[in-house]
This record gives structure tokens, C-alpha cells and sequence, in this order.
């Protein structure tokens, strides 16, 4: 656990009190706080007991801040009540992230790369991580990856902290220093959350705004947004899957490209069976770009692309019959996510669907050619089928266990069973990572009984 003394004799309010919630109550209470935790399920407080309090009816003139979980609308679709009646108080409204940046003067010298991006962040935190542990540095991971930063333990001098930052954190967040921040891309997502396009970009552009003049920003400039934000960072270090950047990090056609020592070189990585397709190659390029940043050598960089297991949840390779791929893809919960998982593999029979983030799928009309057939469940199954062409197969299903039985049923030699939902989960399950692992069980239970 990561304590700040900071915060010692302080009085700090914090609602909701899942992951990260948890473990900032923890670490104020063991830097010394007088800790007022509050959720709206008795489940979560009864974790706390010791220091829970109803935030609603306490006097916030008590309050010395208010962190503030992710999860807790800030603004949109309307401010949660807490958030006004702290605003009223003029009660300062912060976020786990800001209670580490202030315990980060009494931790060990280390690093800290911060990632953002609409989708890959994941994929690359896990990465950079592995690639810095590979090189034999201390390293922790966290974040929105999750682990709260909180219940990480410190690290010994030399160490990195390797953080996965939502939209959300972002936008709560007051302080953090960030030594590499990395912006991957960013497609419209959470918009119901933000209230526009522009309040989600703003929120993804924090990450660098609260960064020192001396950090390095590595920023994806292939789509307009990123593009645009990187021309506003000086000393930015580009990224691109789509052409070849100066004083950059490019991977056009899986190429891996950058420069040194005067010299251009070329790593071909398409052979990566965890950094399948163009939106892994970006991640490679963003995560040896960052690693570079820090001092690593390209080759030992090579050699953590090489290695790199993947991530739980994200086109992650199921085990089944040899002759027929079947890839859990779980996380992707947006229409971008998914869309670049149908551009990576052929002959799909692609399983659907789960509760929409904002009921438009026509995003992924361009990325269908490979779909043999379409299996569509839950909540949002018939928005999803009235964007298919007319041609396309598709059947749609009550949960996602009937869809991926009948895939399974039809799949052929070459075909690749694909979840790729472009929905979250919470129609049916608590979040992606359970609707992941009913999947890979299900899988696993077909192939005993076929």
C-alpha cells in the first residue's frame, strides 16, 4: 500500500468504494486521516465500516476534499449530488491519483508513465510494464488496469509506476506528474459521461497539461484529435501506424521504425501473435517510443515485444479445437474496439452485443467484410443488426453463453469464433472481465462435451 503523509490529521471524504475507492480509504486511514467513506451499496460500505458515514447528511464544512471514484458522475448526464453539495462547500473534489501524486515526494526516486487513448491503453500499459520488468527494472502496474494506484506497493529506488488513466481519472484528476505520458488515439466513447466530443478530448489532453516541461509526451497523431493535440506539446515524440514519422516511432505495415544514432531501423513484428493487427502495432510503436524515453536499449525493447504474453480479455487466443480459432475479446466494449478486431481476423463468426454506450453502431459497417455470420445477444442485439447488410447471416440470441453455442455449433476448419461485443457488459454481467471469463469457461465446457 502507498501511503501520503501529506494527508495526516486531514479530514477526507470518499464515495464509492470499489477498487480504487477501497484502497484510498486504506491508505488515508494508514497515512493518518480521519477517513468519512460512503456507497450507496451497503455491501461496499460494510468493507469499511470502521469509517463509514453518510456523506449525504454529514456538514461538508468538515471536509478538507472529496476523492471522488471514477464511476461518480462529475458533470454529465447531471452532477451526482455529492459533487453539489462539495461544490457548495467549496470542498476541493479530487481523485485517487491526486492522493498519490502527493505521496510520491516521500517514495523512493522513481518514474512514472502515465497512458490514455480510447482504446489500447490496457494492452499497452501491460506492455510497457513487461518490457521495463524484462529490462530488470522494479515495476508496478496499475490504475484503471486494475489495481488502484493505492493498493500498489511502493517501490524501491529506480522503480517505475506504469498507470492506466481513464477519461474519468483524467477528468477528476488535479495533479500528476507524469515523466512519459502516452495518448494512444481517441474515437468518440463515453460521450454520455463527457456531454460532447470536445469535453472527452479535453479530458484526454489533461494527461500532458498536468505534466512538467521536462516530461515526454508520445502521442498517436493518426486520427484528427491526437493530431491536434500533439502540435500543442512541445518536445512530442509521434506515433504512427499509418506513415513514417520524423523523430518518432512508426509501424506501417507492421513494421516497427525508428532512429538511432543517425541510423534508421526497421523490426518486423507482424509475426507477434499478442500484437496482432494495426491497433497492436500502434501500441508496440507507443510502448517503444515511452521505453526509449526512459533509457532502454531498442534491442532489449525487442526482446519484451517478443515475449509479451498479451492481455487477458483482449483478443485473447481460447484454447479449443486446433482448426478453429476462437479469440475472447471481451473488452471491447466501444464500436472502434471491436471494428479493429474484425479487421484482424478472417472467416469470423462474430458474437455481439450487451448494452450500448450510445446506440450507434454504424461505425462498423466498414469493418464486416470477414464476418461469415453474426450472432447477436442481449440488450442491444437488434440495433446491431439493423447496421448488417442485408446479406449477412445473423441470428440473434437472449444471452451471449446461447450465441457463442450456436458459433461453435457451425464454426468450420478456418473459421475464428470471435467475442467482440462492441457493448459493455453490464446487461448481463458485472463487467467485461466476468462476461470474458463465462466465455473461456463455456469454451472449455463445449470442447469436454463435444
Amino acid at each position: 500500500m502507498i501511503t501520503a503523509p501529506a494527508y495526516q490529521g486531514q479530514s477526507i471524504g470518499v464515495f464509492g468504494l470499489a477498487r480504487s475507492g477501497l484502497a484510498t480509504v486504506h491508505s488515508l486511514v494508514a497515512s493518518g486521516a480521519t477517513v468519512f467513506a460512503w456507497d450507496d451499496n451497503i455491501e461496499a460500505r460494510e468493507k469499511v465500516s470502521a469509517c463509514a458515514h453518510d456523506l449525504y447528511i454529514m456538514d461538508f464544512d468538515l471536509l478538507d476534499a472529496l476523492v471522488l471514484a471514477p464511476g461518480i458522475p462529475l458533470t454529465h448526464p447531471a452532477p451526482h449530488p455529492l459533487v453539489v453539495k462539495a461544490q457548495a462547500a467549496n470542498v476541493p473534489i479530487i481523485s485517487d491519483l491526486d492522493v498519490f501524486e502527493a505521496a510520491r515526494s516521500t517514495l523512493p526516486q522513481h518514474k512514472l508513465v502515465g497512458i490514455t487513448g480510447t482504446n489500447g491503453k490496457s494492452t499497452t500499459t501491460a506492455l510497457v510494464g513487461h518490457i521495463l520488468g524484462e529490462a530488470g527494472l522494479p515495476v508496478a502496474i496499475g490504475g484503471n488496469i486494475g489495481t488502484g494506484v493505492l493498493a500498489l506497493d511502493p517501490l524501491p529506488e529506480g522503480g517505475v509506476y506504469v498507470l492506466e488513466l481513464s477519461s474519468f481519472q483524467l477528468d477528476l484528476c488535479q495533479k500528476l506528474a507524469c515523466d512519459v505520458g502516452i495518448l494512444l488515439n481517441i474515437t468518440p466513447d463515453h460521450l454520455d459521461r463527457h456531454g460532447s466530443m470536445d469535453a472527452y478530448v479535453g479530458a484526454k489532453q489533461r494527461l500532458f497539461s498536468l505534466q512538467p516541461q521536462s516530461a515526454v509526451p508520445v502521442v498517436g497523431i493518426d486520427d484528427d484529435y491526437c493530431r491536434s493535440i500533439a502540435q500543442h506539446c512541445p518536445s512530442v515524440v509521434p506515433v504512427s501506424v499509418k506513415s513514417q514519422v520524423s523523430g518518432g516511432v512508426s509501424a506501417e505495415n507492421g513494421l516497427l521504425t525508428y532512429e538511432t544514432g543517425g541510423e534508421i531501423n526497421t523490426i518486423d513484428i507482424r509475426a507477434l501473435a499478442s500484437l496482432r493487427g494495426q491497433h497492436n502495432w500502434q501500441n508496440a510503436a507507443a510502448a517503444f517510443a515511452a521505453c526509449r524515453a526512459l533509457g532502454i536499449e531498442p534491442a532489449t525493447i525487442v526482446k519484451g515485444l517478443e515475449s509479451f504474453p498479451g492481455l487477458a480479455h483482449r483478443q485473447e487466443p481460447v484454447p479449443f479445437d486446433p482448426a478453429i480459432t476462437v479469440v475472447n475479446d471481451s473488452k471491447a466494449t466501444n464500436v472502434d474496439a471491436a471494428s479493429r478486431a474484425l479487421k484482424t481476423f478472417d472467416n469470423i463468426r462474430w458474437i455481439a452485443g450487451g448494452r450500448s454506450k450510445d446506440k450507434d453502431f454504424c461505425g462498423l459497417s466498414g469493418a464486416l467484410k470477414s464476418v461469415r455470420k453474426a450472432y447477436l445477444m442481449g440488450e442491444d442485439a437488434e440495433a446491431i443488426a439493423s447496421i448488417l447488410p442485408p446479406a449477412m447471416p445473423r441470428v440473434l440470441h437472449p444471452t451471449m453463453l446461447d450465441a457463442l453455442s450456436q458459433a461453435l455449433d457451425d464454426a468450420e476448419t478456418g473459421d475464428t469464433v470471435l467475442l467482440s461485443p462492441a457493448c459493455t457488459a453490464f446487461d448481463q454481467y458485472r463487467d467485461f472481465e466476468h462476461r470474458g471469463d463465462a466465455f473461456k469457461a463455456a469454451v472449455a465446457a463445449y470442447g469436454e462435451h463435444s
